[in-house]
């Protein structure tokens, strides 16, 4: 009888032990999308805004352009404070020491490329920092996924890196098999038929 009480309350432990493994990778995975998500989201709404710089800084900013940067970079501004920031906290109390620097990391990196905008400097000083942002987000991307037990990299994600035929699939028909509405007589013929 003592053995099988101490056996059944082994098992509740374990169980209950997974159950709260379950749930707390579960909430690591939510707060860690919902940060990338807005992250990448980020970086691609200042980089809409940076676009409005001069591009080598000898051109005057227009004042449509101008009036564009100020409200882009009031609106940036805040998402950074009021959507970001709050994700960032959520993330600081799930992740590990190491995933909470690289996304505090990001964070500062979104706010610091708003430092070329603010004060209208080239857009050639600008985006090399855009790409060392993104450049981050992708090692914050494959720390996290390491931390929720998935493989370190994603195939082919890092720059530079990706096939000729990328988005498409190598060992799916070519894009010429999906036409339609053509007879067998009107389908592309190889080169040099007649």
């Amino acid at each position: 009888m003592l053995i099988s009480g101490s056996l059944a309350r082994r098992a509740d432990e374990r169980r209950l032990a997974a159950e709260d493994e379950r749930r707390w990778l579960t909430d690591r995975r939510a707060s860690y999308s919902s940060y990338l998500g807005l992250a990448e989201s980020m970086l691609k709404e200042i980089d809409s805004v940076a676009a409005f710089l001069s591009y080598d800084g000898e051109q005057p900013i227009a004042d449509d352009d101008e009036e564009l940067i100020v409200e882009g970079l009031a609106d940036y501004l805040m998402k950074w404070d009021e959507a970001l920031q709050p994700a960032l906290g959520e993330v600081e109390l799930l992740a590990t020491p190491g995933v909470a620097d690289l996304a505090g990391r990001v964070s500062g990196a979104l706010l610091e490329l708003t430092s070329y905008v603010e004060t209208r400097r080239a857009f050639t000083e600008y985006y090399p920092s855009w790409f060392q942002a993104q450049d981050l987000v992708e090692v914050l991307k494959n720390a996290m996924r390491v931390e929720l037990g998935v493989s370190a990299t994603l195939r082919d994600a890092t720059l530079g890196r990706r096939s000729a035929e990328w988005p498409w699939l190598p060992d799916r028909p070519p894009r010429e098999a999906y036409f339609q509405g053509h007879s067998r007589h009107d389908s592309p013929r190889p080169s040099g038929s007649p």
